[in-house]
């Protein structure tokens, strides 16, 4: 049974093809030899599109607007009304509004006891408690929680449609998700492909930003890779049939990543019409949106787009004043003052003075828009579930620095597509969207109502390495209304 040294060769050759595509060995690809159960049921979800706004948007001037709250502590931003009579959102929200016959909001939607951002993050990517007993984290090491991303596990389940991608990408994948993001107990190989590469700072509206994990390791050329896909020809002769199949089968992927058209065709923008681009959007955010329906329309399963604007246009006309920084929505200080404000931040030379909820709010009101008007353009909708969320809330209150810190209590999500019935706001919080007072609903909630929109039952538990059978959430149940 010893392994000849042509057949060492060949596996080396093999893994190193891998693993300058996906960052996979070649022990971890053969790991995901048990493919997609074909058996389960289909939902009414064929594809996943998580938008995932990191930093904690004010559920007060996006979803959940309260004109009367105490005044001293009252957005400055009244509500607007949507197209669906009754309905209103913060009027930072305009074109988004006309989109409420889409919609479905959990105004009711509560996080973790931690009113932390990696706390949340991981029970939204994962639906289970950050401090699990059984999947939790050894000695805060985020990075140690053992329970699959949401993404990981439907991919496990169902595959993909698109057999040149993977079935679940971060698009661009930063910050956050970077910490806590894994395939758990799978194997490696059902981990995210993140296109990006830095944690913060990435543009996507960079003229030179491209998938680097796609461009060939040095010296491979056109010739060499052609040369390396025949000797998959020859694999049998040092193997079984069924491994060489499954060899040929797995880096058979790599070599679609890079020389496929569809997947050239997902990950460019440049095919892309004018008209569609100016929509999106021609900064980050947009870019980001964009890509992320091009992967849904190619048929990747699980795709999450993560957005956190770069440092470089801090500044720039509609991004605020120059001295600042522009990440994400964690506005301690000044959440409504266009200029300095003081404070911690402040202290640490991090100001965010220009950059406070009314400057973010219209690129993103402009990209969700756009979205979820060209997912149902294009037909896409229907089978498509879109979930827009954030880690956390804001305070009820304003701090003494004119911003709003985290808050668990109470926080909006919103979901449209796959037989969402639109329309409609589900739950209710007190008159300062401080509290839940009906339909409180939870992280746990929202990864079984992913699953469930993707058919997968969850009575029937997963299987863990060791045999041991677990629950799909931390104990959630399907957001009812959503079905």
């Amino acid at each position: 049974m010893a392994s000849s040294q042509p057949d060492l060769q060949r596996r080396r050759l093999l893994q190193s093809v891998s693993a300058g595509v996906l960052g996979h060995g070649l022990s971890h690809l053969l790991a995901r030899d048990a493919e997609a159960q074909s058996t389960l049921p289909r939902g009414r979800a064929r594809n996943v599109l998580v938008i995932y706004e990191e930093g904690g948007i004010s559920q007060m001037d996006s979803w959940d607007p309260k004109p009367h709250a105490p005044v001293d502590h009252r957005s400055p931003f009244p509500p607007t009304a949507t197209n669906v009579p009754g309905i209103h959102y913060s009027s930072l929200l305009p074109q988004v509004a006309r989109h409420a016959d889409k919609l479905a909001v959990v105004r009711s939607m509560t996080t973790t006891r931690v009113a932390g951002h990696i706390e949340g993050c991981l029970e939204f990517f994962k639906g289970y408690r950050y401090d699990s007993s059984t999947f939790g984290i050894s000695g805060m090491d985020y990075r140690t929680h053992r329970f699959p991303d949401i993404g990981a596990v439907a991919t496990e389940l169902l595959g993909t449609d698109c057999a040149e991608l993977p079935g679940y990408i971060l698009c661009p994948g930063a910050n956050l998700p970077n910490l806590i993001s894994n395939a758990g107990f799978l194997s490696a190989g059902r981990r995210a492909w993140k296109l990006g590469t830095k944690s913060l700072g990435e543009n996507l509206a960079d003229p030179a930003w491209r998938v680097r994990s796609l461009e060939p390791q040095p010296g491979l050329n056109a010739q060499r890779l052609d040369r390396r896909r025949e000797l998959l020809g020859g694999l049998d002769l040092a193997t079984s049939h069924e491994e060489a199949d499954a060899i040929r089968r797995y880096h058979g992927h790599a070599f679609d990543l890079l020389t496929s058209p569809t997947v050239r065709g997902a990950l460019s923008l440049e095919n892309e019409p004018a008209r569609v681009l100016e929509r999106y959007g021609t900064d980050h955010r947009g870019r980001c949106y964009l890509l992320g329906r091009k992967l849904i329309e190619a048929g990747v399963r699980f795709v999450t787009v993560t957005v956190i604007q770069p440092p470089e246009l801090v500044g720039r006309p509609g991004y605020g004043q120059s001295g600042g920084v522009l990440l994400n929505w964690d506005h301690h200080e000044g959440i409504y003052t266009n200029g300095p404000c003081g404070g911690p931040q402040a202290d640490k030379n991090s100001e965010r003075y220009g950059l406070p909820h009314g400057i973010m709010m219209p690129s993103l009101d402009r990209s969700l828009s756009a979205l979820l008007e060209d997912l149902d353009e294009r037909g896409l909708l229907d089978e498509t579930l879109v979930c827009f969320i954030t880690e956390m809330g804001r305070t009820p209150r304003m701090n003494k620095w004119q911003g709003r810190d985290h808050w668990a209590r109470a926080m909006s999500i919103a979901f449209a597509g796959a037989g969402v019935p639109g329309g409609q706001v589900i739950g209710a919080t007190n008159r300062d969207a401080g509290d839940v007072v009906t339909g409180a609903y939870t992280p746990y909630d929202y990864a079984e109502t992913i699953y469930a929109k993707l058919g997968i039952p969850t009575q029937r538990r997963l299987r863990m390495p060791d045999s041991r059978q677990v629950a799909f959430s931390e104990g959630g149940r399907r957001i009812e209304e959503l079905f």
